[in-house]
C-alpha cells in the first residue's frame, strides 16, 4: 500500500462519514419540522380559542371534551368505527349546542385532521392540536385554562374527560370535570 491508497482510503472513510452525518440531519431536520408543525396548529388553535372567549358573553357556559377520550375510552376500534364514533359525537355536541343558548362547546381531539377537518360554527369549535407529547388535547385545554384566569374571564367550564392527570390539572386550574360517561349517559337520554 502506498501514500496514494492511504489518502485515497482516509477520504473514503471521511465521505462515508459525511454522508451518515448527512442522514442523521436530515432525520434531525424531519422531527424539527413535525415539531415545528405541531406548535403552528398548537398556537393557531390556542389563538382561536383566545378569539372565542373574547366573545363569549359572561352567561355562557364552555364544555371542553377531550375528543378521543370521549369517543374510543378503552376500546379498540378501527379507523372507520373511530370516525364513525366521532361523527355521532359531534353531531351530538351540536345538537346540544343548538338546545341550549348558553352553551359553548370546544371539542379538543389529539393529532392531524384525520378525514374530518376542523370546524367552528360560533358556538361549537372542533380542533385537533396537531402534535405529540406536549401538544396534545389536554395540554391546549389547561393552556386555554391559565390563558382564561390571566384575562380574567370568568365563564364557566366543565372539562369531559377520564384521563385521571387531566381531570386533576383542569380541575386545579378553574375547571369543573366531569367523566365522559355523563356526556355518554346524556346522549343517550335524547
Amino acid at each position: 500500500m502506498n501514500a496514494s491508497d492511504v489518502i485515497r482510503d482516509t477520504r473514503v472513510v471521511h465521505v462515508r462519514e459525511l454522508k451518515a452525518e448527512v442522514a442523521r440531519l436530515k432525520e434531525e431536520l424531519a422531527r424539527e419540522r413535525d415539531a415545528r408543525a405541531s406548535l403552528e396548529s398548537h398556537f393557531a388553535l390556542a389563538l382561536a380559542a383566545a378569539r372565542d372567549a373574547e366573545r363569549m358573553p359572561p352567561d355562557a357556559e364552555l364544555l371542553i371534551v377531550d375528543g378521543w377520550n370521549a369517543v374510543i375510552g378503552t376500546r379498540r376500534l378501527d379507523d372507520a368505527a373511530r370516525h364513525a364514533r366521532r361523527d355521532s359525537l359531534v353531531a351530538d355536541l351540536r345538537a346540544r349546542v343548538s338546545a341550549d343558548p348558553r352553551l359553548h362547546v370546544w371539542a379538543l381531539f389529539d393529532g392531524t385532521e384525520m378525514r374530518a377537518a376542523a370546524e367552528s360554527d360560533g358556538r361549537l369549535r372542533v380542533g385537533y392540536t396537531g402534535g405529540t407529547g406536549a401538544h396534545r388535547a389536554d395540554r391546549m385545554a389547561c393552556d386555554y385554562l391559565r390563558m382564561r384566569k390571566i384575562l380574567g374571564l370568568n365563564h364557566a367550564v366543565t372539562v369531559v374527560t377520564d384521563d385521571k392527570d387531566f381531570a386533576k390539572e383542569a380541575a386545579a386550574l378553574g375547571a369543573a370535570v366531569k367523566g365522559t360517561d355523563t356526556l355518554n349517559a346524556q346522549a343517550q337520554a335524547n
